[in-house]
């Protein structure tokens, strides 16, 4: 049954989402079906667009702050919660890596930490931590804002692969422009925390650069580093 035979239903958007699924949904009856939860009628639609303007489209949600939601007529600290754990509900989702999974090259580096590198407006250096086998470990954020060598300490940057006894480390970071092509100091921080890796003993297998959609650069895949770690496809050999 499409959306428009049910429209003149008195129903919420909620049950409308049950009755024909997502498909049928523009962005804004879909945000309604999430606030239908605890809205109901046409307030959750009215309301749905209020936060798509204050957005300027649904590109814009993850950028809201719970603040700014509830300066919303309507949207009070519970449902600014609930919109805000949807979103990072779908964000993890996306992320195919979990602890435990296999991170073996580029490609699966790049789907671990693009659906919420992707979305940030400054530049954030973050990890992946692996173990013998490449599994991963965990993930941290290392540094958030213009990437120095002064922010992106080596001391700093490895503290989280000591900590947790990593066999390999794989850094990752965002262009807020994006273009994930390597900048002058990208190279110069990726040389100097290959050769503290190498002091240390846990290697470093890659650096990602995460950039607009599919788009990444891979220092590995582009030969600029040495292979340190059996497994991990797509290193170049010099």
């Amino acid at each position: 049954m499409r959306l428009d035979d049910r429209a003149q239903l008195n129903i919420s958007p909620a049950l409308k989402f049950a009755s024909v699924g997502p498909d049928a949904f523009d962005d804004r009856q879909l945000l309604a079906a999430l606030l239908g939860v605890v809205c109901h009628g046409h307030w959750a639609e009215e309301l749905a667009r209020e936060i798509l303007d204050q957005a300027g489209g649904i590109g814009g949600l993850p950028d809201l702050s719970l603040a700014e939601l509830c300066q919303i007529k309507g949207i009070g600290p519970a449902r600014a919660a609930a919109l805000l754990a949807a979103l990072e509900l779908g964000r993890r989702t996306l992320s195919g890596r979990t602890p435990g999974a296999r991170l073996g090259s580029s490609s699966e580096v790049h789907q671990t930490f693009w659906p919420w590198l992707a979305q940030e407006k400054i530049e954030v250096f973050s990890c992946a931590l692996v173990d013998a086998r490449l599994r991963l470990i965990r993930k941290e954020v290392i540094s958030k804002g213009t990437l120095t060598a002064s922010i992106v300490h080596p001391r700093e940057a490895f503290r989280p692969a000591v900590r947790n006894a990593a066999s390999g480390v794989i850094f990752a970071h965002n262009h807020p422009s994006g273009d994930p092509a390597p900048s002058d100091e990208d190279r110069r921080i990726t040389g100097r925390l290959e050769e503290v890796g190498r002091i240390l003993g846990i290697p470093m297998l890659d650096h990602v650069i995460i950039g607009a959609g599919s788009d990444y650069y891979s220092f590995a895949d582009s030969g600029d580093l040495e292979p340190q770690m059996a497994g991990y496809r797509g290193m170049v050999l010099r």
